[in-house]
């Protein structure tokens, strides 16, 4: 799984823009404050300027008076240039802050947060910011994590198999069951080659890759994948005529036979499939009559690697990706993949936007 994607992105803003004028922002804060800190002084030094301009004003001594005022200034400079370092730094204490938070989290765990002063400025929304950045990202890390655990363990299966098969070939070379055992070790290897195919569509997927696409029709597409299938029981299906779809071709065909390989895993007497349109939607169902999925886990049945206790298992042949690739491939194409309610059985419904109307065929209609 990849980071995609999309934490907030701060963008740097110019002068005069809102933030820099918003009554509540520090910046604006920080001219205020200066003028406050450095306001008393320069008072002060202008009484006393004034005074002595009025006691030397009879006095014909121009360097004197040249050089008090020069001092005053002097004075005046140094106290607006203190004081306003001092407001800066007041203002901008915060930022420091985060900034040394950031620098302590550099390589450290995704747990630990920064700090969010209690400032109302754009400080603390950033540094909330930061934290909800973190959060996704730790969440991400774990399922990560996760995800390699799984697929480590689901590859690591197979490869149990296929180790023990050929030690018995090798041990008992003259065996005559030898060619059910090289049958056996086929299926391992090609459990392996599925759940590796799997895991890289996965990973295209995830890394935001956009495949090519065609004008599709849903219909026809449905049945063509069915007439290459051999399930164990009937399968029937009712497609509508010229349901079409933007889709890329071998995607669109992987989520359905994904949904029909889970059917056919899972039908007790029959499979049913239809396809038909609906407004500005296609809508693609296929039903079977097995054990169902209970409610609570119509959502978890998407996740990677995720098995119902009741209905899955690894001896069934499916590498747990199928249904995750099917939702993923879905949403990609801008539409849904869900479990809903059925009398009998599992129902999966895709529903994909509906292609828009070809301008040279309404030209020519």
């Amino acid at each position: 799984m990849s980071v995609r994607n999309g934490g907030t992105r701060v963008r740097p803003r110019g002068p005069g823009s809102a933030v820099d004028s918003a009554p509540g922002s520090a910046r604006a804060r920080v001219t205020p404050r200066a003028l406050a800190a450095t306001a008393p002084p320069l008072a002060g030094a202008v009484v006393v300027a004034a005074g002595a301009l009025y006691l030397l004003a009879d006095v014909r001594r121009t360097g004197v008076l040249l050089t008090v005022t020069a001092l005053l200034c002097a004075v005046a400079a140094g106290l607006a240039v203190w004081g306003v370092r001092r407001a800066v730094g007041w203002a901008l204490g915060p930022v420091e802050r985060l900034d040394a938070d950031l620098d302590r989290l550099r390589g450290a765990d995704l747990a630990r947060r920064v700090a969010v002063p209690a400032s109302g400025d754009e400080v603390e929304r950033l540094a909330g910011r930061v934290n909800c950045l973190l959060g996704r990202l730790e969440n991400e890390a774990l399922e990560r994590r996760a995800f390699i655990a799984d697929a480590s363990h689901e590859i690591r299966t197979p490869l149990a198999g296929l180790r023990t098969r050929i030690e018995l070939a090798l041990a008992v070379p003259d065996d005559a069951e030898l060619v059910d055992t090289l049958r056996g070790a086929l299926g391992d290897v090609d459990r392996l080659h599925q759940i590796v195919d799997d895991l890289l569509v996965l990973a295209r997927l995830d890394s935001g890759e956009r495949a090519p696409r065609d004008r599709l029709d849903l219909g026809a597409l449905v049945e063509d994948e069915t007439r290459r299938r051999a399930p164990r029981v009937p399968l029937s299906v009712k497609a509508e005529p010229g349901v079409l779809v933007d889709a890329n071709r071998a995607r669109l065909r992987r989520v359905l036979q994904n949904l029909l390989a889970n059917a056919e895993r899972h039908a007790a007497t029959r499979i049913e499939v239809e396809v038909r349109a609906e407004p500005g939607e296609a809508v693609a169902e296929v039903r079977d009559d097995g054990p169902g999925i209970p409610p609570a886990d119509r959502d978890r049945v998407f996740e990677r690697f995720a098995r119902l206790d009741a209905a899955r298992s690894r001896a069934d042949g499916g590498s747990g990706l199928g249904l995750a690739i099917a939702r993923q491939v879905a949403v990609a194409h801008g539409g849904r993949l869900y479990a809903g309610d059925a009398a009998r059985g599992a129902r999966l419904v895709l529903r994909l936007p509906l292609a828009p109307p070809d301008p040279g065929e309404d030209a020519a209609g």
